[in-house]
């Protein structure tokens, strides 16, 4: 197995120097899976350093910024996901406190020092994935990636905790508009499982019997023929009927819980 350093993963990031990169400018990917009943984000981390990033990076010069932000995520280890870009970050300071490793490791580049330095906007994406999508420990640049709970953000770099939650913020918009809990449960799912989803990104609790009336009413859901084992009695599995849950939003229809 590689051991990756530091300074392997930066020089292999720089390879062909900062020229080829748009001048501050950057992307940045908030890549959220559920587990039930958790929402988790994608972070990694860089050898030696103990803080947890965002996957992203920079832009360059021959490719658009979707481009920018897939080959970026890929350093993470996902390659297939679902990517919707919602925001930019402009605020002036928001490039402070680099690790101290990153500042060493340039101290015999002064230019490429520099340029990190620099204040740089970032266009963010957020991501979603199922909840068995696995992180392709081949394409990982940086020395590991791991989901963690929206709710117990630790030692999060740079302004990548803000960044999270206000992308957070914009998620529980997106799921009352558009078809995206698809997206992040399997093909079939109990109730509860959808129910905990909803909770997760709306960030408060949902009446059981509420929810169930309401998604059977709308027809967004179907029941399928099997059922999933569990502690307790066998629970329903259910799966989005996508026709009527894409005319249901494109409709402009609300929830209503």
């Amino acid at each position: 197995m590689e051991i990756k350093t530091y300074e392997a993963s930066l020089k292999k990031y720089f390879g062909e120097g900062i020229e080829t990169f748009i001048p501050q400018v950057s992307t940045n990917c908030v890549v959220f899976k559920y587990d039930h009943p958790h929402l988790k984000v994608l972070f990694h981390n860089m050898p030696e350093v103990d803080q947890w990033f965002l996957p992203g990076g920079y832009v360059k010069i021959d490719e658009t910024l979707e481009e920018s932000a897939y080959r970026n995520l890929k350093y993470s280890g996902i390659d297939q996901v679902f990517l919707r870009q919602v925001h930019t970050f402009s605020e002036i300071d928001r490039i402070q406190n680099l690790p101290e490793n990153t500042i060493n490791f340039f101290s015999n580049n002064a230019s490429i020092l520099e340029w990190v330095k620099k204040r740089f906007i970032t266009v963010v994406y957020y991501g979603l994935v199922a909840e068995n999508q696995n992180v392709n420990r081949q394409e990982v640049l940086f020395e590991g990636a791991k989901w963690i709970d929206v709710n117990q953000l630790k030692k999060i770099g740079l302004d990548h905790e803000n960044i999270t939650n206000e992308i957070r913020k914009i998620l529980a918009i997106e799921i009352l508009n558009f078809p995206i809990a698809s997206n992040l449960l399997p093909e079939h799912f109990t109730l509860n499982e959808l129910r905990g989803l909803f909770e997760a990104i709306l960030n408060r609790t949902i009446d059981r019997g509420t929810f169930r009336r309401k998604m059977l009413k709308l027809g967004v859901i179907e029941q399928f023929q099997e059922r999933k084992e569990s502690k307790g009695r066998p629970s329903h599995l259910y799966r989005f009927n996508q026709p009527v849950y894409d005319q249901f939003l494109k409709a402009e229809s609300k929830f209503g819980f």
